[in-house]
């Protein structure tokens, strides 16, 4: 069990992890009124994605749990003070072995069952704040222009760009206050020239 415990605790984590980067990008895409399906991030920034959003709150269980640790810590010591004034020495010393044991006892049982009911906690608050981070940066994406110029035998295509997948581009124009939504092959593209973000969005006749 304690080579067991900590594998499958890894790969527990793993798993909430990719569920969070793959949640985030579902709910991105879904933001640009597109099927997370046909989008193809590579698993390197999905684990990314998903392992700030994880540890940033692990990180934020820790800090909460050390500041109760020392307010536990600081209620027992008052406790312990008030016995020692109350009761004599060998009661207080009595009292110290049973709260040792029971502290023992408690750990050593159900620390495998409590490590497991928060990882699962951990994974389903990551994952629904993977939902809140994909849809606030959609909104992001569509409120600022991330200016591209792609190039292609044709000439040249001004867009707002918002994904780069592994053999693709997304991006949208403004056709008559419409957002238009395509997907570009990067073979069939000679040249993309990332050009610097601007509040206002292109219009299909390009950029301002």
């Amino acid at each position: 069990m304690k080579v067991v415990e900590p594998i499958s605790s890894a790969l527990l984590i793993t798993g909430c992890i990719y569920a969070a980067g793959t949640s985030q990008n579902s709910a991105f895409m879904r933001g640009f009124g597109i099927s997370p399906e046909f989008s193809q991030p590579s698993v390197d920034k999905i684990l990314y994605d998903g392992g700030l959003i994880t540890f940033e709150l692990f990180y934020n269980h820790l800090k909460l749990a050390l500041m109760l640790s020392l307010v536990l810590a600081l209620v027992v010591g008052v406790v312990c003070l008030v016995l020692k004034f109350i009761r004599s020495g060998c009661y207080l010393a009595g009292f110290y072995r049973r709260l040792a044991r029971v502290f023992y006892i408690c750990t050593q049982t159900s620390i495998g069952f409590f490590l497991l009911l928060y990882i699962t906690f951990l994974c389903f608050s990551s994952y629904e704040k993977s939902q809140d981070i994909g849809v606030k940066l959609a909104e992001t994406f569509m409120e600022r222009c991330h200016r591209v110029v792609m190039k292609d035998k044709r000439g040249d295509i001004p867009a707002c760009a918002f994904r780069k997948d592994k053999d693709s581009i997304w991006y949208y124009v403004i056709v008559n206050g419409d957002t238009d939504v395509k997907s570009r092959l990067l073979t069939d593209l000679v040249q993309v020239t990332y050009l610097e973000p601007v509040d206002n969005v292109l219009s299909s006749e390009g950029a301002k």
